[in-house]
């Protein structure tokens, strides 16, 4: 990806985007390195591994992560992975002491929130509460608490575990909060749909739903890469087709196109483009929730609970 002046502490890293999935053979990699004001996507491929085994996966991305393969093989390495990497506050702590047949009580007291509030808080980080709330989004990010991602997530931490140092003590991957502290490897929770949003500005179109078997589907997967994410690769696009037949050859994987997204978000937040905890907006909102979470500041929450990394432009002018 071209921009206007690439500060020099970023360049050569490697960035692989992460499309999750609750098996390791549905996952979507991209393997990417920033080279002269340019995201050189460099390999883009679906994950490997039987059901429930990780072991091919987890090896699979730590070669790319020690870059053997590479003449100059990267000194760090961001993961930007599509799932989320941590629970809501609310449900782990009511869910501690619950017992069998006992409702579950809502987080605030007075009740003054409403039950289905109440359900929010317990199913939702405040990340995905924030995004509701701020952006006019026709997809939110889905309940971690409430769905299948719940099985999603499992997945993204089961890898990143096979990725580290294997002390059970310290985190895995330490998750990054300031491009400037990115150190050997580091990973971020990224919304493809939200880096999506971003770059389709450039074209006049409306919300474009790639996900599906439907023709229209496969139509907006086919703009969403020749007319947004052609102009920024450089590997062949063919690299982006899906490898199983399918009855249209011009049709491209939407997990290899998040995986992409996941890269191309990646690169914003090494250049401080993308909004996190701290932005004032953001730190503003989270100030507001913390009466209902005594004794904890905005950076446990988000410590605890992760944080969805997006392009700040997409942020309303008003805020």
């Amino acid at each position: 990806m071209s921009v206007a002046a690439l500060p020099e502490s970023i360049e050569g890293v490697q960035i692989i985007g992460i499309d999750c999935a609750a098996q390791p053979g549905d996952f979507g990699l991209a393997r990417a390195r920033v080279r002269a004001g340019r995201l050189e996507i460099l390999k883009a491929t679906k994950g490997e591994g039987a059901d429930n085994c990780f072991d091919d996966l987890a090896k699979k991305v730590q070669d790319w992560i020690c870059g053997d393969d590479l003449p100059d093989p990267p000194g760090r390495t961001l993961l930007a992975l599509d799932a989320p990497l941590g629970w809501p506050l609310h449900l782990t702590r009511t869910l501690h002491d619950h017992r069998a047949g006992a409702p579950l009580p809502g987080p605030s007291a007075a009740g003054s929130e409403g039950f289905e509030n109440r359900g929010h808080s317990l199913f939702r980080r405040h990340t995905d509460r924030f995004l509701t709330e701020q952006l006019p989004l026709t997809r939110a990010p889905q309940d971690i608490g409430a769905s299948w991602i719940a099985r999603l997530a499992r997945s993204a931490l089961e890898l990143l575990g096979r990725l580290g140092p294997g002390d059970a003590e310290q985190s895995p991957v330490p998750l990054v909060w300031d491009p400037l502290r990115l150190k050997r490897l580091g990973a971020i929770e990224v919304y493809p749909r939200l880096t999506l949003r971003h770059l389709k500005r450039s074209i006049d179109k409306d919300e474009l739903p790639y996900k599906g078997t439907e023709s229209r589907h496969a139509g907006h997967r086919r703009t969403i890469v020749d007319d947004l994410l052609a102009p920024r690769l450089t590997l062949a696009t063919d690299d982006l087709r899906p490898k199983r037949k399918r009855g249209d050859t011009d049709d491209y994987d939407d997990d290899l196109i998040d995986a992409v997204l996941c890269a191309i978000e990646g690169l914003h937040f090494l250049l401080g483009e993308s909004m996190g905890p701290d932005h004032d907006t953001a730190a503003s909102w989270l100030a507001k929730r913390l009466p209902s979470l005594p004794r904890l500041s905005a950076a446990d929450i988000t410590a605890r609970e992760g944080w969805i990394w997006f392009h700040h432009s997409l942020l309303p002018a008003s805020t």
